[in-house]
């Protein structure tokens, strides 16, 4: 292991460390061989210096290679999941998006968490809906053979984050682990629609990707503060494609016929309050502005998979996919399975 003191010398002078020091770092701490002080010193330094693309790509690799992988085909899924930290209180988004894009056909190995900075992560809403957010990588094979569609909670796939989780603690600010969540979807899809709590981030985490094997990337930002697709505002799109950064585009929610409204319309609550927000609109039942929402990010999650080149035949694909009652359909046969595996298991 790189010894630490010229790395922390480095930091406190405000170089950059080479990927091979980066990656050594990282390894030593996730092996819990750095200890709570160096770790906490570790991510400060960093954060004071300010994280660099080369940085970041080590530090991704080190830890996709520590994870727990399911064995699946990832041809064609997708994930959609964000960064967290927008504070914004809209309810559970790119969740409730996840049905609808399964609805429509394209599998979905969705990874995430439990709330960290809101009421309700993607893990309790799902609870919520009654199904089983907590499975390991063999449950998680079974689910995602039986309906083309998962969810993978962090803890449970990136064990080697215990030896990092008090040092973050202690720290109490965002450190590099904030921009990484998003980027370590276990089972290595290739696909993603990923939202950034800033335009910043967002065009760090489509810069990382592009280094990485990423077929296609939406990494976003909207104007508003958003980390989704917006119908409040603008939303800044950096896109990958091919494993390359295409680059930066401003997108208008209105050039694919939807209406405007206001973050007031998306506010959420706690976890049940967001399940409900999710059946009503997967029903037919529920406000347009949820309802809305929830279709422009299915329709670029639709996009991203490859089914279809035109965002306006996958908005068409996002509308049936709800209005067929394919979206609810699949909630319906995740509680179903999930339950009956925790069953069987126990």
């Amino acid at each position: 292991m790189t010894d630490f003191k010229p790395i922390l010398e480095k930091l406190a002078q405000r170089q950059d460390l080479t990927s091979k020091e980066a990656q050594e770092v990282l390894q030593g701490i996730i092996n819990g061989d750095m200890g709570v002080e160096k770790t906490t010193a570790f991510l400060l330094g960093m954060r004071s210096k300010g994280e660099t693309i080369e940085e970041l790509t080590a530090f991704v690799k080190v830890m996709r290679d520590a994870a727990v992988h399911p064995e699946v085909d990832v041809e064609g899924a997708v994930d959609l999941c964000g960064t967290g930290g927008d504070n914004l209180g809209t309810f559970n988004i790119s969740t409730a998006a996840m049905f609808v894009v399964a609805g429509a056909g394209v599998p979905v190995l969705k990874h995430g968490n439990r709330s960290v900075s809101s009421k309700s992560g993607s893990a309790d809403v799902l609870e919520a809906l009654d199904i089983v957010a907590t499975l390991h990588k063999e449950q998680i094979e079974q689910v995602f053979e039986e309906i083309q569609a998962c969810f993978m909670i962090a803890p449970n796939f990136h064990p080697s984050m215990k030896h990092v989780m008090p040092a973050r603690q202690i720290l109490g600010i965002r450190s590099f682990f904030n921009t990484m969540g998003p980027l370590l979807n276990p089972a290595g899809v290739r696909r993603q629609v990923v939202g950034a709590f800033d335009n910043r981030t967002a065009r760090q985490i489509a810069q990382i990707l592009s280094n990485l094997d990423s077929e296609r990337v939406y990494s976003v930002h909207s104007r508003d503060g958003l980390d989704e697709f917006s119908l409040t505002a603008p939303t800044f799109v950096h896109e990958i494609e091919n494993n390359k950064y295409v680059g930066e585009e401003e997108f208008n929610a209105a050039s694919l016929g939807f209406d405007p409204v206001s973050l007031q319309d998306l506010q959420g609550g706690d976890r049940f309050y967001n399940a409900n927000i999710i059946r009503s609109v997967l029903e037919g039942k529920g406000e347009p502005a949820h309802r809305n929402i929830i279709l422009l990010n299915a329709t670029f999650g639709i996009h991203v998979s490859g089914k279809t080149d035109s965002l306006e035949e996958a908005k068409q694909m996002a509308e049936e996919s709800i209005d067929s009652g394919a979206a609810l359909k699949k909630v319906e046969r995740m509680s179903e399975v999930t339950n009956d595996i925790m069953e069987s298991a126990g």
